[in-house]
């Protein structure tokens, strides 16, 4: 929802300085007979006819105090998976967000050297052309995060 234009604005508290009805206002600019009205309010309120648009949209889950805790998380164990980290938030964490907030505080993952050989043995075969996409979740739950970047910026 878009805010209403200045002008408008300016024009709907003329027509209220006009004894004109909120209906007609409405009525006259296309607008719901809410809307006209809160512009008269947050005018009386305000002392602005500038919309308040820094109160719009989503407010950040990714906020201050968890970025230092993540933070903090990894520099305790380094080796922490993805999946790990998502445990010890104060509020569920799907694997990929952690995966974007790590990455925005710097640090990456690599392969666990802890994880398990695969038991399967090779699926492919040896002629096959390498190149073959393994599963991202799969990367993620098993990765460690590698210190090298982390440091450097401390």
């Amino acid at each position: 929802m878009r805010a209403i234009p200045v002008a408008v604005r300016e024009r709907i508290l003329a027509l209220y300085r006009r004894e004109k009805s909120t209906r007609q206002i409405a009525d006259a600019l296309g607008y719901c007979q809410a809307a006209v009205r809160r512009v008269r309010q947050h005018f009386r309120e305000r002392g602005t006819l500038e919309p308040a648009v820094h109160l719009c949209g989503a407010k950040g889950f990714f906020t201050p105090e968890r970025q230092e805790r993540v933070r903090q998380l990894i520099l305790e164990k380094p080796d922490r998976t993805l999946e790990e980290l998502c445990r010890k938030m104060d509020r569920p964490v799907a694997i990929s967000t952690m995966d974007v907030w790590t990455r925005k505080l710097g640090f990456s993952f690599k392969k666990s050297p802890s994880t398990h050989p695969n038991k399967t043995g090779r699926m492919s075969q040896k002629d096959a052309p390498a190149g073959t996409r393994t599963s991202q979740e799969s990367r993620r739950k098993n990765s460690s995060f590698s210190m090298n970047q982390a440091l450097r910026q401390t």
